[in-house]
């Protein structure tokens, strides 16, 4: 005994000198170092890991030789053990320490890095947890030293329990789940240092090593949630797009989705991309061979060049695709695709590339839509004709109010002109008077022909002149009714589009007017029409003295297509029209009721 402790004692392992109870009977100096107080043979509390089975040896099973992880002087150290029979009832014990000087950290298993990278020191805290019964903390990395508030060797020799606010039994729960792989994400409340409460979301995972199951978990604390949520809704945004593209690998490539692909009522075309990415018809649908009128076995072997109408129009859509795939990966369109008929038919496009079967695809949906096309074009050409009547029928209005206009005049020529035979001495006073009335019929036909001359071009415009060209060649019309305009505003505000549009407006809002001003017997009709600057839009407020708009029509009931207050007499259009217009114009249109009529306010573009 003495021989064999005098070589522990020269070779610095700690040694002891113990009987088969495990009681210390003798023990070197770096031993008391080591494992101060340890009067029986390695407590419990030193180990981090499995404690080795010295009663075995004990008992009479032989040596035992293994390694541990063990805390001593606040640090975590690696030792290799050593405990076996010397002679009678009593065992020698050793213990040489393995870890490397300078080290601070080492993980569970002895090796000397640490768990947690040296470049993760300052990220999200992260601590690296026993998921077996004591749930002692391994490794830490300094920014959960610094959110709890622990020194590195303070933090190494507790438990999670000592931190996490539920009961020991629950916690033991969490982390079962969580090694498992049965849940990752967690939220607790953890204590600090301090004693201060932390509200805290927890992502942990199993790390299984060496047979033993530990729990890496990333802390973050509740309030910096945010920031996390958008790196996770990246994240998830990228597998959902991940699992899409295996969705539709599968729709195709597994006899599990065949029937869907077969079913769809568009057309699915799914091409390969070779060399020099060209196009080579890989699979398609039953839906594919009914709208371009081959079999399959015909189609697989086309050209897509070869089911397009327009060769120029099909160069200009494989450039767009090109272009959209390779930025956003998807791509909709149209093309002009012959049947194997003759006929042609026009189609929407919708193509999305992906990979199946680690080689790259496109996935190809297709939709006939000819019919819905024709379909459009007749309901807009009735649409048309509704609106070509409608201005018809102001046009006669308006031509209405230049005969009227013209009358007074031609009356006079008339009356000169017979007064010129009877008074021939007169003869250059009546010829001045004949000018001058002729003159003034030329003005007013000059007038009505500037009026319904439309420009094709967009231009500026003045919306006061505008609006008093509308009402000058309205007025005769409106003094017949009784009613009386007064227009307003800033003449140097001025809008950009169509000036024909904003006479379409003006008109609709006179006539409209006018016809209620007329039925509703109003003695004293009148218009009042104010322009002006509002920042943003021109703004023309048109205001009548006709008793207001039913208010179950307000705010848009009365905007609406084919919408008439005035029976079989009305079209329906004519407010519609305006808002049609006012938007046109880059604004709106809004109806309201004063206490004397109604109210429209438009608003326009400005310059």
């Amino acid at each position: 005994m003495k021989t064999n402790l005098e070589l522990l004692q020269k070779l610095r392992i700690a040694a002891a000198y113990t009987d088969m109870n495990l009681k210390v009977l003798w023990k070197n100096q770096l031993y008391d170092e080591y494992f101060p107080g340890a009067d029986t043979l390695m407590p419990a509390s030193f180990f981090l890991g499995d404690i080795p089975d010295f009663h075995s040896v004990a008992t009479g099973n032989g040596a035992l030789e293994t390694h541990a992880s063990m805390m001593v002087n606040g640090r975590k150290q690696v030792f290799s053990l050593k405990f076996i029979h010397d002679s009678g009832d009593n065992f020698i014990f050793s213990a040489q320490n393995l870890t490397k000087e300078g080290r601070s950290q080492i993980d569970f298993y002895g090796s000397d890095q640490p768990f947690i990278p040296d470049y993760l020191a300052k990220s999200a805290p992260m601590l690296l947890i026993d998921a077996g019964k004591n749930g002692r903390i391994l490794d830490a990395n300094t920014a959960a030293c610094s959110f709890y508030g622990y020194a590195k060797s303070e933090i190494e020799s507790i438990t999670i329990d000592q931190i996490n606010m539920l009961s020991p039994e629950a916690i033991k729960k969490e982390m079962a789940q969580a090694a498992l792989y049965k849940r990752n994400y967690f939220k607790f409340k953890h204590r600090l240092k301090n004693g201060s409460i932390k509200d805290v979301e927890v992502y942990s995972s199993p790390v299984p090593v060496k047979g033993k199951t530990l729990l890496f978990s990333i802390v973050i604390d509740a309030s910096e949630k945010r920031m996390y949520e958008l790196l996770l809704a990246d994240l998830n945004a990228r597998i959902n797009e991940r699992v899409e593209a295996e969705k539709m690998a599968c729709v195709v490539t597994t006899s599990k989705y065949q029937n869907l692909f077969e079913m769809s009522q568009d057309a699915v075309l799914i091409i390969e991309l070779g060399e020099n990415r060209k196009m080579i018809f890989a699979d398609v649908n039953r839906s594919a061979c009914t709208l371009f009128g081959y079999s399959k076995e015909e189609l697989l072997t086309k050209r897509s060049a070869d089911l397009i109408k327009d060769t120029a129009e099909y160069g200009t859509y494989i450039k767009r695709l090109q272009v959209a795939l390779d930025s956003v990966g998807v791509y909709e369109g149209r093309l002009r695709i012959v049947r194997a008929d003759g006929k042609v038919r026009t189609v929407e496009t919708t193509v999305r590339q992906t990979h199946m079967l680690d080689k790259p695809v496109i996935i190809a949906v297709v939709r006939d839509i000819t019919e819905k096309l024709a379909r459009e074009k007749e309901l807009m050409e009735k649409d048309m004709v509704v609106i070509q009547q409608k201005r018809m029928v102001e046009m006669g209005g308006l031509l209405s109010a230049a005969v009227h206009q013209m009358k007074q005049p031609l009356s006079t020529i008339s009356l000169v002109a017979q007064i010129m035979k009877d008074e021939p001495e007169n003869l250059q006073e009546n010829s001045e008077i004949l000018m001058a009335q002729v003159q003034y019929l030329n003005e007013t036909l000059t007038e009505f022909r500037n009026y319904f001359s439309q420009s094709a071009d967009k231009t500026k415009f003045g919306v006061l002149g505008v609006t008093l060209d509308v009402v000058n060649i309205a007025k005769p019309l409106l003094t017949a009714s009784g009613i009386t305009v007064s227009v307003s505003g800033d003449e140097t505000v001025k809008s950009y589009g169509l000036p024909g549009d904003y006479k379409q407006i003006m008109t609709n809002l006179i006539m409209n007017s006018m016809d209620v001003i007329k039925e509703r017997g109003i003695a004293k009709g009148r218009l009042d029409i104010d322009v002006h600057n509002a920042g943003s839009h021109v703004i023309v407020v048109f205001a009548d003295n006709g008793g207001g708009i039913d208010e179950t029509l307000l705010p848009d009931e009365i905007f609406k297509p084919f919408f008439s207050t005035k029976g079989d007499r009305g079209t329906g259009i004519g407010l519609s029209i305006v808002r049609s217009m006012a938007e046109k114009l880059g604004g709106y249109v809004k109806a309201e009721n004063s206490p004397a009529g109604a109210i429209f306010t438009v608003a326009l573009n400005i310059v």
